[in-house]
């Protein structure tokens, strides 16, 4: 598993999960385009938090600092992000992926975000998404648990709404 690989300690973890009638191989495609322009909420909380309409597609993410990690083909995908999440435009850093790991900046955190398709039987995939945080110093930890007390709903909307959309593209294909 990638998030044990990249992000063993946290302090915040928040997982969800959807099963999709669909193999793997079918599902990875959509995962990896990471186009979530098609959900009104997602948009919607994005502009809330301040985040540019590009920001809906992986590339944009990449853009904003969200870095693809890894990725094991049609299994997992996980990105990282650094930076002091409860400021405003979160004071994001940019590193190359081989530095997240190792990188301990004391007033900041870094977060995991997962993608994980498990088989489950013909045409039967549970994909999972996993966030992690962890807080590299007290000062941070105490930071982000307040950002966290307020932004979690919103965190878990999203991200159970990509799961959605995921769902919905990978079962309308043929």
């Amino acid at each position: 598993m990638l998030q044990e690989k990249y992000l063993p300690l946290y302090d915040y973890s928040e997982k969800h999960s959807i099963i999709i009638r669909k193999e793997p191989e079918e599902i990875w495609p959509i995962i990896v385009e990471g186009d979530l322009s098609g959900s009104w909420i997602i948009r919607l909380l994005f502009a809330v938090r301040g985040m540019p309409a590009r920001m809906t597609r992986l590339e944009g993410l990449h853009k904003a600092r969200f870095i693809p990690l890894e990725e094991e083909k049609n299994v997992e995908l996980i990105i990282g992000l650094i930076g002091q999440f409860w400021k405003a435009g979160g004071n994001l850093q940019l590193f190359q992926p081989e530095q997240f790991i190792s990188w301990q900046k004391p007033g900041f955190s870094k977060g995991s975000w997962s993608f994980k398709l498990i088989p489950l039987s013909d045409h039967l995939t549970r994909l999972e998404t996993e966030t992690r945080v962890q807080c590299l110093d007290a000062v941070a930890l105490k930071r982000f648990k307040r950002y966290w007390f307020f932004i979690r709903p919103f965190s878990g909307l999203i991200r159970k709404e990509i799961l959605r959309g995921i769902k919905m593209k990978a079962e309308k294909l043929g």
